[in-house]
């Protein structure tokens, strides 16, 4: 492994895990994650892993927050709009996704949608190709050694709080 970034290492250790799971990438994030959150201090690991046909999302613990929201325009009472979501910092619209179910995860509530929710600390989210979503909680509340923001030098205690 060559990358020196937090983010490159965790993806490197999934990687490896799920090797050794058989291609099992649930299970390879399971112990992954598993292991960092009692070896390593940790302070927060929002993370999206996706292949081609699935993909899976993690909170932990709650530091940060990370939201789903699953969308069926068929069930939508109003007539399919272009989907339009934005934040303070993001803007992305789509004409495809207005009649198109579809499952979204976002740091904020993206569109004015009552369906968005944060997901739980330790929520391990699972879509699958067929846009199903199953959740496990395969971690416990806090790692063995939580970080706070005070325990950061300030450059990195700024970069987490913006």
């Amino acid at each position: 492994m060559q990358g020196q970034t937090d983010s490159e290492r965790l993806f490197a250790l999934i990687t490896a895990e799920s090797r050794r799971a058989g291609g099992d990438v649930a299970e390879g994030i399971t112990r992954a994650v598993g292991w960092v959150a009692a070896e390593l201090p940790v302070l927060a690991l929002n993370i999206i892993v996706t292949t081609a046909t699935d993909l899976w999302a993690l909170r932990y613990p709650a530091t940060h927050p990370l939201y789903i929201l699953e969308r069926d325009p068929a069930a939508e009472p109003a007539p399919a709009a272009p989907l339009d979501a934005r934040s303070h910092r993001i803007h992305s619209r789509s004409t495809e996704l207005s009649a198109a179910r579809s499952v979204l995860f976002a740091t904020e509530p993206m569109t004015h949608n009552p369906g968005w929710r944060p997901l739980a600390a330790g929520e391990l989210v699972h879509v699958g190709p067929d846009l199903a979503v199953t959740c496990t909680y395969p971690f416990p509340d806090q790692p063995a050694h939580p970080l706070t923001l005070a325990d950061l030098d300030p450059s990195a205690a700024a970069s987490q709080t913006s």
